[in-house]
């Protein structure tokens, strides 16, 4: 077994120890410890010793394009996310747009980052098509996840959501064991619905209309303005923050917030935190050898 702190420093060097592999290397033992491997530290099967550093600003810059085609995908993710907070903070309101990304895990993590730095955080990945808009019967986009993160503390929102029904991790694990899919969820090649994972070639969006236009926003958003759509070396990415206190308006945001979580759990809803492990967590024998065998691969020295 092994402490979350521990597993979290030890992959942060193997990264390079900068605020944005401390950053990154939490992200992605977090997903571990909330029993999702598939966004954890299995990422790190992307991560190669030629990477290419991420790209940084000689300054905060209000609005960046940033090609990662060439970074292992949490570390530029994790730095874009650091440097659009430096800059709302700096200018109010930032963003910045990533392509050529591969996996890079959950989104939750990041827009909390910027919640926890007093700011409203909302980003969004596109990706290769594999999800049919709202009565269609082909693929346009992808998965196209959303997140949302606000407030701190108890009152903190996070709102991290797959505009479509599953994912394609979700498909591949079905193909491999032979497990039927829901009804409602995939189409065949002929565009009819089916449950069988191996004719799965579009999946339907959550929700209908209101999650076909959802992702269609991220499309827009990360794909046609950041520039990701059709791009061969991996998917479009948008981080953006703003700093609601910058305005000076007087609008106490806060108690806002508060009295929006107050009307809405007792209205019988579930108030979103988006996950998060505690320092104190501990991870099981299994996880702790998978991370030897990646840090052995990283670093290449032996194992504990």
């Amino acid at each position: 077994m092994i402490a979350f702190p521990d597993a979290v420093g030890r992959l942060a060097v193997a990264l390079g120890g900068s605020p944005a592999a401390k950053f990154a290397a939490s992200a992605l033992v977090e997903a571990d410890a909330l029993g999702l491997p598939r966004f954890g530290i299995a990422m790190l099967d992307e991560w190669t010793a030629d990477a290419a550093p991420v790209p940084t600003g000689a300054s905060p810059q209000a609005i960046s394009w940033v090609d990662a085609s060439s970074c292992f995908a949490p570390l530029a993710v994790a730095s874009a996310t650091l440097d659009v907070a430096e800059a709302a903070r700096q200018f109010g309101i930032a963003a910045v747009f990533l392509h050529g990304v591969r996996g890079f895990g959950r989104l939750a993590p990041f827009v909390r980052h910027l919640a926890d730095a007093g700011l409203l955080g909302i980003a969004g990945a596109e990706g290769p098509p594999f999800v049919a808009p709202h009565g269609g019967t082909r693929p346009v986009i992808g998965t196209n996840p959303l997140a949302l993160a606000m407030g701190q503390g108890s009152d903190r929102v996070v709102i991290d959501v797959a505009t479509s029904t599953a994912t394609m991790a979700d498909i591949r694990n079905a193909r491999a064991s032979g497990t039927p899919l829901p009804d409602g969820i995939a189409l065949d090649g002929d565009g009819r619905p089916t449950s069988l994972a191996t004719d799965v070639a579009a999946l339907l969006p959550r929700g209908g209309q209101v999650g076909s236009l959802l992702g269609l926003v991220v499309e827009l958003m990360a794909g046609v303005a950041g520039g990701g759509r059709g791009d061969p070396k991996g998917r479009g990415v948008f981080i953006l923050a703003f700093d609601p206190v910058r305005p000076g308006e007087g609008v106490d945001w806060n108690a806002k917030l508060a009295r929006l979580k107050s009307d809405w759990t007792n209205g019988g809803g579930h108030w979103p935190r988006g996950g998060r492990q505690s320092a104190q967590a501990v991870l099981e024998d299994d996880f702790a050898q998978r991370l030897d065998a990646c840090l052995a691969r990283m670093t290449g020295q032996p194992g504990r």
